[in-house]
Formats: C-alpha cells, structure tokens, sequence
C-alpha cells in the first residue's frame, strides 16, 4: 500500500512537469550491483528503463524501474558449506539529475524510490530506497544521450538499511521537443 501511494505521488508530481518540459525521452541502462558490507550476497547484474524528462537546462527529471539479480554466496556453519542464493532487486522512483557542460556533460543526482528485495530463505523487504551519485554524458548526435554512472542506494529497512553500489552505462532518446 505504502509503495502505491508513493508511485501515485510520483505520478501526480510529474503531470505538470511533462506540459512544460524541454523534452521528453525514454532509455535503458545496464551494469552491475554490488553489495556494501553485506556478505549474503555478491556482485550481480542491473537492468532498467529511465524516461528522462528534461525542464530546465540544468535539471532532469527521471521516473526509472531497475531490477537487479545479486550474486550467490559461499557459507561455512557448524563445518557444513552451503549457498545462498543472491536477492533480487525490484525497483521504481525518480532521480533528479543537475546537468553541467557542454559537449561531456558532468551531473551529480539524488533520488528516491521503493525497492522490492527478494532472497530465497527470507521474508520478502519492501521499503524506501534512497540513493546518490556521480554520472558523465555526451552526445553522439542530437537527441542520442550516453552516459557513464556510479551510485550509491540505501534501502532503508527499519533501524538499519542494505546499501549497493551501482555503475551503469545507458542510452537515452530524446521522442518529445516542446
């Protein structure tokens, strides 16, 4: 229930944003998840879509769905080896992202959303995620956008959170000029 009244409000805030934005596009992106200071998991691989929504030369908007699939792990209890099995990541939100350059763009972005973390063995976690980081752009042509990514997401389950580092490489077209 909390992570629908969430996407709603995601939903209504950009409503007015796509009448007035600069462009509208779609993307997708791809990289690896790796786990920080969490030994139930390895690194993975990352996937998703992002629909950047551009409204000022300097801000971006980006409503995205990332899915992530984490690496197994080897464990020793009581003299007995065993795996675990990785979790995996569901998840949806908004990053704004602030532009600077021309031609290699340098961005910082901040964002929040709700992820899903599935492990076999676990209760399923749905809760907020929060992340940061550091991406550079250029484009090839107009409209076309590539870009390089690092982050850092904190999933916030109770009094403690599971963080991952991600780093992606995407591609993004503009569809929409207004």
């Amino acid at each position: 229930m909390k992570s629908r009244i969430l996407a709603a409000l995601f939903a209504l805030a950009l409503l007015p944003a796509v009448a007035a934005a600069g462009s509208v596009g779609i993307g997708a992106f791809g990289g690896a998840s790796l786990p920080v200071l969490n030994d139930n998991a390895s690194t993975g691989g990352l996937a998703g879509v992002r629909v950047p929504i551009n409204l000022l030369p300097l801000l971006t908007v980006e409503p995205f769905y990332a899915q992530s699939r984490l690496g197994d792990t080897e464990d020793t209890f009581a003299g007995q080896s065993y795996t675990r099995s990785g979790p995996e990541l569901y998840t949806y939100g908004a990053n704004a992202v602030f532009k600077f350059g021309e031609g290699v763009k340098f961005y910082p972005l901040v964002g929040i959303g709700s992820t899903k973390i599935e492990q076999e063995g676990s209760d399923d976690v749905t809760d907020t995620s929060l992340n940061f980081g550091l991406g550079f752009g250029f484009s090839p042509m107009p409209k076309l956008d590539i870009d390089l990514r690092g982050e850092l997401s904190a999933v916030v389950t109770g009094d403690t959170s599971r963080k991952f580092g991600n780093f992606t490489l995407g591609v993004s077209y503009a569809i929409f000029d207004f």
